[in-house]
This record gives C-alpha cells, sequence and structure tokens, in this order.
C-alpha cells in the first residue's frame, strides 16, 4: 500500500470506508462530518516544517517578483500566504506551486507533491518547462534562475515539440477518419445483407490497436540521468520528439473508452437507431451520476463543492478529445467506474510496472473484502500512475468516494451505480433536473 495511506488522515478515513459496509446516505454523512481532509496548508507544513514558514514564503515570493515591489503588491503576497495556511485558498495554477516549491526550498520529490496537492498530478516529466523547474530543483537553481534557463533552452526544444504535437494530432486525426469509415462500410454491408434476409452479424468497431506507448517512462529514464545543463541541453537534442504538453498514454485510454460508450457494444445499431452516441448524451448518460448542471456553486457545502469541482460536461469531454487540453484525473477514474476496464486491461503489461502483481492478478472471489479492496486500490493506482495521475488520495473527498465505489467490486455492484447512487444522495435537490 503506498505511502500516502499510512498518514493519519488518509488512514482513518481508509480504515473506515474499507472497515463498514455503508450505504449511499451513511458514506456521505461520513464524509460531510467524520471524514478528515488534507488541506493544502497541511501538505505546506509537511514539506516544510520550519516555523518560519510564512516568513519564507512571502520573503521568496518579493524576491522572485524582482526589484521594488509597491505596498499593493507586498500586502497581496501577504494575503495569499495567510490563505494558504488558514486553509481558505489553494494556487489556482501550476506556475505559482512551482514558485512556491522554489521558495521554500524544496527539492523534485516534495515539488511534485505540492503539485498533486492542488492539482491533477506532480511534475509532468514530458512537459518541458516542467522538466526545466524540475532540473532547477535538481541543481539547486533559483526561480529566477530558472527563469532564463527557459528562456535560453525554448529555441532547442520549442520548434521540434510543436512539430511532433503536430504530427500526434495528425495521426489521431487520420486515425478517427479511418474508424469512422470502417464504421460507414460496416454499415452499409450490414443493410445490404439486411435487404437480402441474411443475417447481419455483429461489427467490431475498434481495430486492433498496437500496444500503448508510454512515452512518459521513456522521458523519466533518460531524464534521471540530467545532473548538469550541458547534460540537459543534450538532454533536450535527444528527446525532444518525445516531449509534449499532453499526457499521451492516458489520452490513448480515453480515446478507447470514450468510444466503447459512443458505441454501445461496440455494435452497428439497428437502422433507425443513432449508430454513434453524440458526446452531450454521454456526459448526461453516463458521466452526469446525479451532479447538477451549471457554474453556480453558492449554495452548496464544502463535500459538494469539493465533488463538483472539474466535473467535466460535455463541452470538457469535447475539449479533451479534440486534445484542446489534457485528459483530467476526474474524468479518468470517472470513465474506468463507468467501463470497470482497470479491472481486466493489459495495458500495465506492456509498462515498466509490469512486475507488480496487481499489473496481472485479480482478487480471488474467496479472499476477505479487506484484500480484495486492497489489491484492486493497487491495480487503479498503477493505471493512474502510468499515466501520469496522482494515486488515489483517502485525504479528499473525490478520492474517498471513488474507494467507497471499489469496494462493490466484489460485491456483485456496478462500480459506477454504487458511486451515482453516493452522488444521488449528496445532490438531492438535482433529481430531476434537466
Amino acid at each position: 500500500m503506498a505511502v500516502q495511506y499510512e498518514t493519519k488522515i488518509s488512514k482513518s478515513n481508509l480504515e473506515a470506508i474499507r472497515g463498514q459496509h455503508m450505504t449511499p446516505a451513511e458514506i456521505i454523512a461520513f464524509l460531510e462530518a467524520g471524514a478528515l481532509y488534507r488541506s493544502f496548508a497541511d501538505v505546506l507544513r509537511a514539506v516544510y516544517p520550519g516555523e518560519d514558514l510564512a516568513e519564507r514564503l512571502r520573503s521568496q515570493l518579493a524576491v522572485q517578483a524582482g526589484g521594488a515591489l509597491t505596498a499593493k503588491e507586498t500586502d497581496a503576497i501577504r494575503k495569499n500566504v495567510a490563505n494558504w495556511l488558514k486553509g481558505e485558498s489553494v494556487p489556482q495554477n501550476r506556475e505559482q506551486l512551482f514558485r512556491i516549491a522554489f521558495a521554500l526550498g524544496l527539492d523534485e520529490a516534495a515539488a511534485s507533491r505540492i503539485l498533486s496537492s492542488a492539482s491533477d498530478t506532480g511534475l509532468h516529466y514530458r512537459n518541458p518547462r516542467e522538466l526545466i523547474y524540475a532540473f532547477s530543483l535538481r541543481t539547486g537553481l533559483s526561480y529566477r534562475q530558472a527563469q532564463a534557463l527557459q528562456q535560453e533552452l525554448e529555441p532547442v526544444y520549442g520548434p521540434v515539440v510543436e512539430a511532433a504535437e503536430a504530427e500526434r494530432q495528425a495521426q489521431w486525426k487520420t486515425r478517427e477518419q479511418a474508424y469512422r469509415e470502417r464504421r460507414a462500410e460496416a454499415r452499409r454491408l450490414r443493410q445490404a445483407r439486411e435487404r437480402q434476409g441474411l443475417w447481419a452479424e455483429t461489427y467490431q468497431g475498434l481495430e486492433e490497436l498496437p500496444p500503448p506507448n508510454f512515452f512518459t517512462q521513456r522521458v523519466y529514464r533518460r531524464f534521471e540521468q540530467v545532473n548538469d545543463q550541458e547534460a540537459l541541453r543534450r538532454f533536450f537534442l535527444e528527446c525532444a520528439p518525445d516531449l509534449g504538453y499532453l499526457h499521451e498514454s492516458a489520452y490513448e485510454k480515453f480515446w478507447r473508452l470514450m468510444r466503447t460508450l459512443q458505441e454501445p457494444d461496440d455494435a452497428i445499431l439497428p437502422t433507425g437507431e443513432e449508430e454513434v452516441y453524440p458526446l452531450d448524451r454521454v456526459a448526461e448518460e453516463y458521466f452526469r451520476m446525479h451532479v447538477p448542471l451549471g457554474k453556480n456553486t453558492s449554495r452548496f457545502d464544502y463535500l459538494q463543492k469539493a465533488i463538483k469541482k472539474n466535473w467535466p460536461g460535455a463541452t470538457e469531454l469535447q475539449k479533451m478529445k479534440s486534445r484542446k487540453i489534457d485528459v483530467s484525473r476526474k474524468a479518468m477514474l470517472l470513465l474506468f467506474l463507468i467501463t470497470e476496464d482497470f479491472l481486466f486491461s493489459e495495458d500495465l503489461q506492456f509498462s515498466d510496472r509490469a512486475d507488480e502483481a496487481a499489473a496481472w492478478f485479480l482478487p480471488e472471489e474467496d479472499e476477505s473484502p479487506r484484500d480484495q479492496l486492497e489489491v484492486v486500490l493497487s491495480k487503479i493506482n498503477l493505471f493512474l500512475e502510468t499515466y501520469g495521475m496522482n494515486q488515489l488520495d483517502p485525504g479528499t473527498p473525490f478520492d474517498c468516494l471513488v474507494i467507497y465505489a471499489l469496494a462493490s467490486a466484489y460485491e456483485g455492484e456496478f462500480l459506477s451505480d454504487k458511486f451515482s447512487l453516493a452522488l444521488a444522495a449528496l445532490f438531492p435537490s438535482a433529481q430531476g433536473e434537466n
């Protein structure tokens, strides 16, 4: 079990969830009143336990700004730091999180923990900008020195990364077009057979795809060897074609799983029905799960806001599919619960985690519920790590609900049903909402 599950907060929540057979209403009651949550302030104090934390942040963030600050700018830094440490706000962008990591003089691992606590991922080891920050933290450079290094190396990697991303985008468009053409031909053949009174066999829409390509693993192994600026320059010259700003293996899994939802039973549907579900129908029928529509959360309590935050709707799913934004961790976890693909997928066997038992095995029926849940957790965490995403954290509300659903994996229930019922208990006013 991951180290994070041994912290006081995570261990307490995990024990409560797996130690009791709670109804959906009971799990919501526990999350509202009994659960403990890890705040951004908790993480800051964990990575920098010094008593001068607040002063260190204020002074170093001011140094990063450069030059003499106005009274207004100084006060803004003071208020931000105070709000972070009181748990009243969290930095809203990764650049601010990196500034904090440099201000506290953190190493790569601690910086990644800071990033993970306020976003979907820790350090993204294919993102060239974040690679330079990782190198700078590794070698003790300041934030301003890291910025200068960015400016120096961007001409080295920038054009190559941009061209590689454009090529990957074109490849996905070609794959999508080929897929549509195969389906159109299959539908034509099926209809021709039906007109002749012949049996029309089911069409398997997805082609036999090659094993997933785990770019980040390959890049990270090479980046581990980089310890000086000349080595960093050589790294970019050699590896720039593999770099990018999206998580490629996560996108490929997203594309495949979304196809299974848009084309039920992977078959050509009978004439008169939709052949492919549009994304708005997929979002409503599969993803929404009683979560209210709209962006106004003023009437919601803490738990409702935490669960609804960044909930993927049709617009977000379309942006992910068209590669305008990265696949979110929340969308990936929802897809795992909806399709239960992670339980049976062989993808991990092609990754550098293939030697771990959870990549190959499922729990036995005669194992205890506790042991079954532990194996399921290990398996889904391997997937998340492989896709460059944070492991499940029982110290956060959404992940607690996911773990609650996972506990039903061998109770004869669909994971998404258990999850959806809990959301119905959390958002009772959303019932019947169009």
